[in-house]
């Protein structure tokens, strides 16, 4: 393994007896941390969440595993909450230290990664023609393919990574698949060393987003799903849409869900401890209301003829302006822009029309 400087990292938090956080770096400065949650047993150690595939993160998730007595050998099952490379990147990685190691996701999750092809050879093609539809112009898609060389940005490393000699082979299975050892369903029970996890189900962020409520100790483990100061990306894909999904409704939908869980304290996998859970998924589902509201107001602001996602995400909030975006962040943005448009489109709000050179508009039901 490379150096890294494990001092840099904070020490392992339990949060009640044997459950511990740990913290493992990522490739972005936006988010710079991604917390697994280490559960300690007699015989082994059950993580949820791995952290990326890279040299980095193997060296701070085995000197955060020592610190708590542990080595990656003892891992003896990994709970991924989804399918993205920083909650499921080292999994591959996890089972050639550990090959007992029990690799477990809820059974849709596993079902959407293996049918969605991300990092397949013409998945840059596919996705570029789903772009162009709903407005991004050819020299965007241009530009897009430049920064996207080596695979989809979530499958690859940011400039600079130094990969070790398997990273390919464990890039190419976080792109292609997810192996499974045990599917869940929604509200099974997983138990192991005297605890007692519940099995939540959250679609919106990815179709089988895993939370995981410990109701012994009012617990809840949120992925994703619920952050303490952002808020996930819900975005409608070309899969989503072809599968006829509404994930911003499956989102807030599952915010409620969580939000009725006797829960003293949510745990996410970036940024901080969540004391209120109900309040933040309040806080949140706010939001996304706010942005509706932003979404039809652009509508509105665009003369003759009607916009497209595109033009309807350059007109709407972020967390820094659209213009200075890289081509996956304004995929993120469309993606985020669409799910919106779909949900009010299926409200009766909205009419989606296709233009005459392909592209999809919006306006207003009248």
């Amino acid at each position: 393994m490379p150096d890294f400087d494990v001092s840099t990292l904070e020490p392992p938090r339990e949060i009640v007896p044997g459950l511990w956080r740990l913290r493992t770096p990522m490739t972005s400065n936006a988010l710079p941390w991604i917390m697994p949650y280490a559960f300690a047993g007699k015989h082994g150690v059950t993580l949820f969440d791995s952290g990326y595939g890279t040299p980095e993160a193997k060296t701070a998730l085995t000197a955060q595993l020592k610190a708590i007595g542990y080595a990656p050998s003892d891992v003896q099952r990994l709970l991924v909450s989804h399918a993205h490379a920083d909650h499921l990147g080292l999994a591959n990685w996890i089972k050639r230290q550990s090959p007992g190691c029990e690799v477990t996701m809820m059974g849709i999750e596993v079902d959407w990664f293996a049918a969605s092809h991300h990092g397949d050879d013409d998945w840059l093609t596919r996705s570029g023609v789903w772009m162009r539809r709903h407005g991004l112009t050819e020299e965007e898609l241009e530009r897009g393919l430049e920064e996207s060389r080596g695979g989809p940005p979530w499958g690859r490393m940011d400039a600079g990574a130094k990969p070790d000699a398997a990273s390919e082979t464990e890039r190419r299975s976080w792109e292609l698949h997810a192996e499974a050892d045990r599917r869940l369903v929604d509200g099974e029970e997983i138990v192991f060393d005297g605890w007692l996890v519940v099995s939540v189900w959250t679609p919106g962020h990815t179709p089988g987003h895993l939370c995981a409520y410990i109701p012994e100790h009012k617990l809840t483990l949120t992925g994703d799903h619920v952050l303490s100061r952002i808020t996930p990306n819900v975005s409608l894909s070309q899969e989503g849409d072809e599968a006829h999904r509404n994930p911003l409704r499956e989102f807030l939908a599952s915010l409620k869900k969580v939000a009725s869980l006797d829960t003293g304290l949510a745990l996410p996998a970036h940024e901080d401890t969540i004391d209120d859970l109900p309040e933040r998924c309040r806080v949140i589902a706010e939001h996304h209301e706010h942005r509706l509201h932003e979404v039809l107001a652009a509508i509105d602001s665009v003369e003759g003829v009607p916009p497209s996602a595109a033009q309807i995400a350059e007109r709407v909030t972020w967390n820094r302006p659209y213009s200075t975006f890289g081509m996956f962040k304004r995929r993120s943005a469309i993606g985020e822009t669409l799910a919106h448009l779909d949900l009010l489109r299926e409200d009766g709000r909205l009419l989606m029309h296709q233009a005459e050179d392909g592209t999809v508009r919006w306006e207003r039901a009248r």
